[in-house]
Formats: C-alpha cells, structure tokens, sequence
C-alpha cells in the first residue's frame, strides 16, 4: 500500500529555506520523504473487510489523504515534520539536540522495504521524533548520524548525560 512517491528527490522540489544562513553556516537540504501508507495497513485491511457499508471508503479515503500529506524534510542543521491536511503543523527539531537514533522494522514493513526511524532528543517539546514506514531506513540512518554529527562540530555542541 506504499506510493511510489514517498520519498522525493531533493532536485525536484527544492526547499523554501536553502538559501538559509546562520552562524554554522549555511541551511543546505539533504533528505525529504513522506510517511508510507504501510503505517496505516490496518486500517485499510479493516476498511477493505467492511466495504459495503460505505462509511470505511470514505474513512479508508481520508486516512489516505493525511497520511499522504505527513512529510519530512532533513536539513544540515534541522529535522521538519509537518502533518496535517486543513491545518497543518510543523514540528523543528535541532539536530544538535539529537540523542539516539533507533530503527525498528516489523515483520510487514521488513517485506516492503521499509521502517521506523526513532529518535530521541533533548528538546522538551518534541522528545521523541518517529519517521513512519520510510524506504531504506538503515540507509536514512546513516545519513541522519553523519549528518547529527556535522551539524555538534559545526556548533561546538557536546552531550553531556
């Protein structure tokens, strides 16, 4: 159930902030992805079960439509999450402020390709940060680890427990 859009090539669909500077230097993208629609398989086995009654089409379409609308964009220096389909949020987490990264595949998402990414941060608003169902998470990992790491050097940022 995962769309062939989930992950989007970065030279496609720049970022409204790239040219973006700060005292570490300049805001470059690196990464910028969906959430899949494997996250939400049991809803859609349940609606496909119950199709008759018309209602689960129209719930099965909605869960669709916000799943699709979840997107995640990797900077040198932030992590965005936005959600939402008539309002729209946007959670920012500094990369600095990143603690431990955790990938978790299940038996489903295993066979597709695919994971969560967990991350733990210092930051009290937004402790824990999940990319849901994304392709390649080892590969995602890795990049967010490197990428962690450049963003502490470039700061003089150190972790202290």
């Amino acid at each position: 159930m995962s769309t062939r859009n989930d992950h989007i090539p970065l030279e496609k669909h720049p970022l409204p902030h790239e040219a973006a500077t700060t005292p570490a230097g300049p805001e470059t993208p690196v990464w910028r992805g969906r959430r899949g629609q494997l996250s939400r398989l049991g809803t859609y086995v349940f609606c496909v079960l119950t199709f008759w009654l018309f209602i689960p089409l129209l719930w099965a379409l909605w869960t669709w439509i916000a799943t699709r609308c979840n997107t995640y964009e990797l900077t040198s220096q932030r992590l965005r999450v936005r959600h939402g389909v008539f309002n729209r949020d946007t959670e920012e987490v500094e990369l600095y402020r990143v603690k431990d990264i955790s990938v978790r595949e299940p038996l489903v998402y295993r066979l597709a390709g695919r994971g969560t990414i967990v991350l733990d941060t210092s930051d009290r608003t937004t402790p824990v940060v999940a990319l849901q169902a994304i392709p390649d998470p080892a590969a995602l990992r890795d990049i967010l680890r490197e990428t962690v790491e450049q963003c502490r050097l470039a700061k003089g940022v150190r972790e202290i427990d």
